[in-house]
């Protein structure tokens, strides 16, 4: 899970100049350079060590997906026992830092990979993972749930008004609270879109569809750490990208909701189903 996304982090400053470095002589350098943590991620899995791997990802990436759904796909993907990646391009900020480069996996393909690190505590940890391979498109592996491309709205229906906008964020969001804090899917699968529940592709192509053990197995890691997002239903939802709605004729939406003491971080689609928007896939972090 899991479903790319704006990111923040707190940070703590240090009240005197050698608090500060003696703090830092303190800290393992692979803490303080996020291309040095990133490359400490990919050595446990170059290693085979996809468990010291996860533990070491941000709690936003762990809270996405358990570690078995993580492992599953590390493995598909040959990132378990490939190669230490060579980065081309690293772009860093203060709250958060962007690499990207290729590996070769375990299979000997290269694989492309954009990676964003954020500060979680007092180091930096990986919060998300795009790869892609050939001419394939990156996409997130360990987060999304949601078809993507193939499927299309035949009504071509314009974006919701505003407020009509927000209501139907803020409702997907107070239903997927509820599952959370209920432990049980089934409200939630309900409302989805048939289209995402049959897999069914405008194409013409068959493809599986989501089920509700699929979306609870998908969110445990949410279950597990018992994620409280009940402060959504009484909060504005924070639009990073303009909504729109895409060449597959999905409205898609990103942004956050400033929950406390994690900021939720959003990406939603939704197909027409007459006569609403119902949901069709949602990619959900969690950062401090």
């Amino acid at each position: 899970m899991t479903s790319s996304l704006p990111r923040r982090a707190a940070t703590i400053a240090c009240v005197c100049l050698a608090a500060i470095v003696a703090s830092c002589s303190r800290t393992p350098p692979s803490a303080r350079d996020p291309e040095l943590a990133a490359n400490a991620f990919f050595a446990a899995l170059a290693k085979g060590d996809a468990r010291a791997a996860y533990d070491s990802a941000a709690f936003g990436f762990q809270a996405a997906q358990t570690f078995d759904a993580f492992l599953s796909n590390a493995r598909e993907l040959g990132l378990v026992g490939g190669q230490l990646p060579a980065w081309t391009g690293k772009e860093v900020h203060d709250n958060e830092a962007h690499l990207d480069g290729t590996l070769i996996n375990l299979s000997g393909t290269p694989v492309t990979l954009s990676i964003t690190m954020t500060p979680d505590g007092q180091a930096w940890k990986l919060f998300s993972l795009k790869t892609a391979t050939g001419l394939n498109e990156a996409e997130n592996h360990f987060t999304l749930v949601g078809k993507g491309t193939g499927f299309n709205d035949v009504y071509h229906q314009p974006i919701p008004a505003p407020r009509l906008l927000d209501d139907l964020v803020r409702a997907t969001m107070v239903s997927f609270s509820d599952a959370i804090r209920k432990k049980d899917f089934h409200a939630f699968y309900l409302g989805i879109s048939q289209e995402w529940k049959d897999g069914a592709r405008a194409s013409g192509d068959q493809a599986s569809g989501v089920t509700e053990n699929m979306l609870k197995t998908h969110f445990q890691g949410f279950i597990d750490k018992k994620i409280d997002l009940s402060a959504v239903a009484g909060l504005q939802p924070v639009y990073d990208q303009p909504p729109q709605i895409n060449e597959e004729g999905l409205l898609e939406v990103q942004g956050h909701f400033d929950t406390q003491p994690y900021r939720l971080i959003f990406t939603l689609q939704y197909i027409y189903e007459l006569p609403r928007w119902k949901l069709f896939g949602i990619d959900l972090g969690l950062t401090r």
